[in-house]
């Protein structure tokens, strides 16, 4: 099903977030929210009518082509965030970035994982903050759709197996269980 992750930065208010779920219950589309945080909000919004979309980039919402993740990456040694700001930002990024920009100690990247997948942009992370023998501290900020949910678990868990199929959240959503 097509889907599209939506960023409000600064984050909407209750009569804007009202509005955009009464456009998408017009659509027949499901809409999930995460928290607000970094000054922004995400959602993901998936429909079987691509024409929303382009309801939705009359709101004030930036609109992503199609989903994205959104990942607060926080060096724990403040000097590898410039040159992780650099890596994920600059010329040389991964094909999938959207976006990397600055916000306090963190760097929020944006990216399509259809085009650069978990493994690529966390062994990037890894290499920046490594020169500093820096950790880290990830915070997701946009909800992802369940295949993405499913490779990534499936990456974590070395378990290929891991499908959406075998995932029970999206059983019970799929039989109206949950």
């Amino acid at each position: 099903m097509p889907a599209w992750t939506l960023r409000f930065a600064p984050p909407p208010d209750d009569a804007e977030t009202g509005a955009v779920e009464a456009l998408c219950t017009r659509s027949e589309a499901s809409i999930l929210w995460e928290r607000p945080r970094f000054d922004r909000r995400y959602a993901l919004v998936e429909s079987p009518q691509d024409s929303i979309r382009d309801e939705l980039a009359c709101t004030r919402a930036t609109v992503f082509p199609g989903p994205v993740i959104a990942l607060a990456v926080s060096p724990t040694v403040p000097e590898a965030l410039q040159p992780l700001l650099s890596a994920l930002g600059g010329a040389g990024r991964p094909a999938g970035v959207q976006a990397c920009e600055r916000h306090g100690t963190a760097a929020i990247v944006e990216w399509d994982m259809e085009r650069t997948p978990w493994e690529t942009l966390e062994s990037l992370i890894d290499a920046e903050c490594g020169v500093y023998r820096s950790g880290r501290v990830n915070v997701l900020l946009a909800p992802l759709p369940a295949a993405w949910w499913a490779r990534l678990a499936s990456y974590g868990l070395r378990a290929p197996e891991l499908t959406p199929e075998r995932i029970l959240e999206v059983q019970l959503a799929l039989h109206d269980l949950g």
